[in-house]
């Protein structure tokens, strides 16, 4: 069984979908959770689901990386120490190479890379970890093409290269570091550019959509003791999306 009793995570893009999802199912677990998105209205919404505890909000922008260092000292102003990062941040604009632009490839980049980036940089000071795990959201779309999606797949392809050579370095500070790339799952932000087709479902994700609690669960596995011994690896979650 997986239990987070006592553990402290931190959460982001907590404030819908797979971090919504996520921080609900942690807060079950036991864990107690550091909320963090864009909107505090959501953020409320999101805790009001949780299990009940001493749970965190903050609102910040991820793009905002000079805050960091802010939000992880509230983070960790009742004294104890986080024991995991989860980041679901991210955006997917769906974005045709003949309207490409630069500000929209470093939007996407800023979001999906470079804060988990910086994001990772700052949890693994001292003050504000208990070593413990980081999980990052990455996609299908970096191992399986989709038209139009080409700076989203070069993030998360950046994303989980990343993330394999940080494990290297964050395995003598004791911190586990793991993605999950994630299928077509039913969220906002996932609406845009989900196909919706039967036959096209059953024909590429042969499970079907998935849920932001079937994300939910592989992060809380890869948070948990339960996976002490995995690191810089990708797990996919994605309804058994074999091919194009």
């Amino acid at each position: 069984m997986i239990n987070l009793t006592d553990k402290k995570i931190m959460i982001t893009g907590a404030s819908s979908g797979i971090g919504r999802a996520t921080s609900v199912m942690l807060s079950g677990l036991g864990a107690k959770i550091v909320a963090c998105g864009r909107d505090e209205q959501r953020l409320d919404e999101t805790l009001s689901q949780c299990n009940a505890g001493e749970h965190i909000k903050i609102s910040f922008d991820v793009r905002d990386t000079a805050s960091y260092g802010d939000v992880f000292r509230r983070a960790t102003a009742d004294g104890q120490k986080l024991d995991g990062l989860v980041y679901c941040a991210g955006i997917a604009p769906p974005t045709p190479l003949r309207v490409m632009s630069e500000e929209t490839i470093r939007e996407v980049l800023d979001v999906n890379l470079i804060g988990f980036m910086m994001m990772t940089a700052t949890y693994v000071k001292r003050p504000f970890n208990n070593g413990g795990s980081i999980v990052a959201i990455s996609s299908i779309n970096a191992h399986y093409p989709q038209k139009c999606m080409s700076a989203y797949a070069a993030s998360k392809t950046a994303l989980e290269g990343a993330a394999r050579t940080l494990a290297l370095e964050l395995a003598e500070k004791n911190i586990r570091i793991n993605c999950v790339a994630a299928g077509p799952v039913k969220t906002e932000m996932a609406q845009a550019v989900l196909p919706t087709s039967a036959d096209y479902i059953h024909q590429h994700a042969i499970l079907g959509v998935l849920m932001p609690e079937d994300i939910a669960n592989a992060i809380a596995f890869l948070l948990s003791d339960a996976s002490a011994r995995i690191t810089g690896r990708v797990m996919y979650v994605d309804g058994g999306y074999l091919g194009q």
